[in-house]
């Protein structure tokens, strides 16, 4: 059985009725919810944890989230009450406030990060290769500071995720592999699975324009590349234009990376297990691969492991719900900083 402990300051509270903890690689701040227990809520004292108390959360002495209390809601009548806390890692407050303006020229995605994170106390580190220094990008008015980091780092071709200890990660999908396979009729307690058609098309073609070689733009030509989806029937063409001067090869990248992940995100399951270690006696996490075999969903092969929530309630106990896409849902291809005119824009 589990234990899970909230910490705050030198307190550790455990002994939960319920628990949701959540973590992903498509959400940057990790967050929970635990159910007091009836051992808290019938001590005749003051309720001893507020809004905005720092604090983090363990599972057996691991630390899985690091970061604040946001809400404590309660629920009462004339003989029952309970309590709630709610929280997040503390790289929510990247999602929450306001980033400064800010200038890129000369700075890479860490260095950028770093700084724009330092105020909050979040330290950032790069797990993978995040490109080289930016031209003349900079923040626009208004944007909050994740806004300001995921679009730079949708430039680069990666990820930014909670590492749970209160930092943030540069990563890329996939690093990790569980050893363990997710099979139907075994250790799958409970499937659900969507299988879309609306994101794709049976053609997508890439146009844009390739600048001349005297970089005056004249004789610049328009050049396009198109691949075919043969999973869609019906007539479904997309047309793309490219942000920048691109070729015919890299037009023919775009679109292959555009097929490719739209199919992959048409293909997504959840999973529900027993437990919330795997086979390899760790704690699930997400940005995995793991094998799967579901003939009901018809998915097989190496699935990738968006994001891992924690659950314990009094009809099914300790389970793990495993959201689940192709990795092909998560290919990144890095895009082209803006220009000229649009170099202040994002």
């Amino acid at each position: 059985m589990p234990d899970v402990r909230l910490h705050i300051n030198s307190q550790g509270y455990g002994g939960w009725k319920s628990i949701r903890i959540q973590r992903g690689i498509e959400q940057i701040a990790g967050q929970f919810e635990l159910g007091l227990t009836e051992k808290w809520s019938e001590q005749g004292v003051r309720w001893p944890i507020n809004p905005g108390a720092q604090c983090r959360i363990s599972i057996d002495g691991k630390t899985v989230i690091t970061g604040a209390v946001d809400d404590t809601p309660g629920d009462y009548d004339a003989d029952s009450h309970s309590r709630r806390i709610i929280g997040r890692d503390r790289t929510g407050d990247l999602v929450d406030c306001s980033a400064p303006s800010f200038q890129w020229a000369g700075r890479d995605l860490l260095a950028g990060a770093k700084a724009l994170c330092e105020p909050f106390g979040i330290p950032v580190r790069s797990e993978t290769d995040h490109g080289g220094a930016f031209d003349r990008l900079k923040s626009d008015e208004g944007e909050t500071v994740f806004e300001v980091l995921e679009t730079a780092a949708r430039i680069r071709a990666v990820l930014l995720v909670s590492d749970g200890q209160g930092g943030l990660v540069i990563a890329r999908a996939g690093a990790w592999r569980v050893p363990d396979k997710l099979v139907l009729g075994k250790n799958i307690k409970r499937g659900q699975f969507n299988n879309g058609y609306k994101e794709r098309f049976s053609s997508i073609k890439v146009k844009g324009q390739q600048i001349s070689a005297d970089g005056w733009g004249v004789g610049d030509t328009g050049v396009s590349a198109t691949v075919t989806d043969a999973g869609v029937k019906r007539h479904r063409p997309l047309v793309i234009i490219a942000e920048d001067d691109i070729d015919r090869a890299g037009a023919k990248k775009r679109a292959t990376w555009q097929r490719n992940v739209s199919a992959g995100r048409s293909r997504q399951a959840t999973y529900t297990v027993q437990g919330w270690r795997h086979a390899g006696h760790e704690l699930w996490q997400p940005n995995q691969l793991i094998e799967v075999e579901d003939s009901y969903a018809n998915l097989g092969g190496g699935m990738l492991i968006t994001s891992v929530t924690f659950l314990l309630d009094d009809k099914n106990g300790f389970t793990t719900e495993l959201n689940m896409m192709p990795p092909e849902a998560f290919d990144l291809i890095e895009l082209p900083e803006p220009s000229g005119a649009d170099a202040g824009v994002w």
